[in-house]
């Protein structure tokens, strides 16, 4: 067991940087890499990131503390981990789009303010790191090695599939009496949703603050779309 964990404390502080390091050299990596290695370095990030649900599962069934009301795949982080391989896998162009917005609007606001008690060098300090950064960099790699144009299409499906889970985990939490992604109350420990008021108040000021983080995540990709959309519009220009 270690020791307690702080929000922007300097473990904190640490393990961001760690983060930012890793998926820096991962994309540079991959980037001078051919196939199949370029490819299996995605493949490979997306297996170790669905590993930590996994290993948690287990290690809490082993000492009898696993708890369906916690510990069940429902929170969006550890669902989009399970999935990952999946999708990195399969190449799944459509789910690659919508996990591009619900990570790194998502899951980046889960490792800058974490629901994290136990500090380093703790087996959940590492599990809880490990598993969220692991989403951040899985998809940041395979955006910029598969050199995918993110579109408005995409944009869209990430905010209609986001209100598919909400309502969908929504109606677990009312029959299980459970909490996932806090759709019944704040979660005890510090986070944004301190900032957007009372229940059911601060999922309706959420999902305004997601469409607002979604629109900042186009905008990388605003100007590529502007130049397509000229080279259409001279193409169809009587010569």
């Amino acid at each position: 067991m270690g020791s307690g964990f702080e929000t922007f404390s300097q473990q904190h502080y640490s393990a961001l940087l760690v983060i930012g390091l890793l998926a820096i050299l991962l994309i540079r990596l991959g980037q001078r890499s051919d196939e199949p290695l370029k490819s299996d370095i995605g493949l490979y990030l997306a297996g170790v990131t669905c590993a930590t649900v996994i290993l948690d599962s287990f290690v809490k069934l082993f000492f009898g503390t696993y708890d369906y009301l916690v510990d069940l795949p429902f929170f969006l982080c550890d669902f989009v981990a399970v999935l990952l391989p999946f999708i990195i896998a399969f190449k799944n162009r459509k789910w690659i789009g919508i996990l591009y917005f619900w990570a790194l609007a998502g899951t980046f606001q889960a490792i800058v303010t974490p629901d994290l008690i136990d500090g380093f060098p703790s087996f959940h300090f590492f599990r809880y790191f490990i598993g969220h950064a692991g989403i951040i960099i899985t998809i940041i790699y395979t955006v910029v090695i598969d050199r995918i144009r993110i579109t408005w299409h995409d944009f869209v499906n990430a905010i209609i599939y986001a209100q598919i889970y909400l309502v969908v985990v929504h109606v677990i939490n009312y029959f299980l009496g459970s909490n996932y992604s806090y759709t019944m109350q704040k979660p005890a420990g510090a986070s944004i949703l301190d900032l957007l008021g009372r229940w059911p108040w601060y999922i309706f000021f959420g999902e305004l603050l997601m469409i607002f983080l979604f629109l900042l995540l186009m905008i990388p990709f605003m100007g590529k779309q502007i130049e397509k959309r000229r080279g259409v519009v001279e193409n169809q220009r009587p010569k």
